[in-house]
């Protein structure tokens, strides 16, 4: 059944409404009703139905502001709005602003019906679409995947494509907003360049690129400067012919993509297969000498002298993560778990990229760790820790790190970090994750929610990660997980 919402600031009207029609045999349930815009906008918010009819002129929020802040707010909901005769011009407005249809009072019951058998149709076609990209978006899951051994031919053969080129790259775009175009595969072809597009994220789009690199270099970049001007950053892969894995080239654009992390200055950055873990050896084997010997001022020398080494030579950030990973085994190496007084995790590139907002921070939370290890903190009292999980469990779908929690609670990142795993038994991050991904299997039962929905709906931009973590957590992947 699909859900109905009815508002309407006179209470007899909305009961009317609600009485006016059998809305079960038309596949739809009323769940509620509010009497003004305000009131209105919250239960929405919480209770998210696919459609509401509601009138024009009300108190506090009317008709249009509402269809405006549910669509400021990207909420899928199908608005229908009541009008008076007076009031026309308003509901063209509305028509404008994206309403599904429009009603004039006093609403006719077969008006009524005709509008619900349109709105059924349109909801069913888009439930059929969101099963269409879900199952598409499964199958990527699988061929993105590092170790994925498809070629590109195979995959293209396999969708029924032909490309005429022999080169291919993948490129992948981050957007401030949400892309404009359409969410699913398709193929188009500009002068001398051919290319798959798919939405890889809330905020992302890939493309599986064409053309001829030695005849026609150029091609690639006329691409990037008509089609992806509205980007904020791109990522390009390095070349790569048709029996090259799709999955490399695609991890390829994804870690040039995120390497906007330590490159925030350059808008398009490709991929380098480039290794330096010779040349920062010696790096870390002196980050190592000052653990050991609990010298302070030398391990922040260092670890600043490695900040400005990874700048300089433009680590990539799956780079970065490595060298990250290995300051975080020395950690454990020399303080045991039963020894240490704070947390740090082992993170990939993605994770980095979206906890930290520079190299500098990134290197600034180690010297803290490290620093906080044989130093005392002020006592925090148990309500404030209270709180503190309080307002994590309250915001947990939100986009907040570490680091501005410890702002807010004013306490230190190392030991934040402690108290929350002191407190909860997992650090910050699993304790979100582990959080978000709950909710998602709970979110997986309605099966009038697509998977990329419930993706942004728990918190993730990013669908493919986010798959990676819930096949990581509960051994398959969201789809089958909702056919089990």
């Amino acid at each position: 059944m699909h859900t109905v919402f009815i508002v309407d600031d006179e209470p007899w009207v909305a009961y009317g409404i609600k009485a006016l029609v059998d809305w079960e045999s038309h596949g739809f349930t009323v769940i509620g009703e509010a009497h003004n815009g305000l009131t209105a906008l919250e239960t929405i918010m919480e209770k998210k139905p696919d459609v509401i009819l509601s009138d024009i002129r009300m108190p506090g929020l009317d008709g249009i502001e509402l269809l405006e802040q549910i669509r400021l707010h990207q909420l899928p909901c199908k608005v229908i709005l009541i009008s008076g005769y007076s009031e026309f011009e308003y509901a063209q407005k509305a028509i404008r602003l994206g309403a599904f249809d429009y009603l004039l009072k006093q609403i006719d019951k077969n008006n009524l019906e005709d509008t619900l058998a349109r709105l059924k149709k349109d909801l069913e076609e888009k439930e059929k679409a969101q099963r269409s990209l879900d199952l598409f978006l499964d199958d990527l899951f699988d061929i993105f995947e590092p170790d994925h051994k498809m070629k590109i031919h195979n995959f293209l053969t396999s969708r029924g494509i032909e490309f005429d080129y022999p080169h291919y790259r993948f490129i992948s775009c981050l957007y401030d907003g949400s892309p404009v175009s359409d969410p699913d595969e398709r193929v188009a072809a500009v002068a001398g360049i051919r290319f798959l597009r798919f939405r890889t994220g809330q905020h992302k789009v890939s493309y599986l690129i064409n053309y001829d690199e030695l005849k026609q270099p150029v091609v690639l970049l006329n691409f990037i400067s008509d089609h992806l001007s509205d980007t904020r950053c791109i990522g390009i892969s390095g070349i790569g012919v048709y029996s090259a894995s799709v999955a490399k080239l695609y991890q390829e654009s994804d870690v040039a993509l995120f390497s906007s992390f330590t490159r925030p200055e350059d808008r398009i950055i490709e991929y380098k297969a480039i290794d330096h873990a010779a040349e920062l050896t010696k790096a870390v084997l002196q980050i190592e000498m000052a653990v050991k010997e609990q010298k302070a001022e030398l391990l922040n020398r260092w670890l600043d002298e490695l900040c400005e080494e990874c700048k300089a030579r433009q680590l990539q950030i799956d780079q970065i993560s490595s060298l990250y990973n290995q300051i975080v085994s020395l950690f454990y190496k020399y303080y045991s778990n039963s020894d240490a007084i704070y947390e740090i995790e082992y993170l990939n590139y993605y994770q980095i990229f979206r906890q930290y907002s520079s190299i500098e921070q990134l290197f600034d939370w180690l010297k803290a760790v490290f620093r906080q290890q044989s130093g005392e903190e002020l006592h925090i009292s148990n309500d404030t820790v209270k709180k503190i999980i309080g307002y994590i469990d309250s915001s947990f779908t939100e986009d907040i790190m570490l680091g501005a929690l410890s702002r807010k609670f004013n306490i230190s990142l190392g030991y934040l970090s402690s108290l929350i795993k002191k407190e909860t038994g997992t650090t910050y991050s699993e304790y979100v994750i582990n959080k978000r991904l709950n909710l998602a299997k709970e979110l997986l039962q309605d099966a009038a929610l697509s998977i990329h929905e419930i993706v942004e709906r728990v918190g993730y931009k990013d669908y493919f990660h986010f798959n990676k973590l819930f096949k990581k957590h509960f051994g398959v992947t969201p789809s089958k997980y909702r056919k089990m």
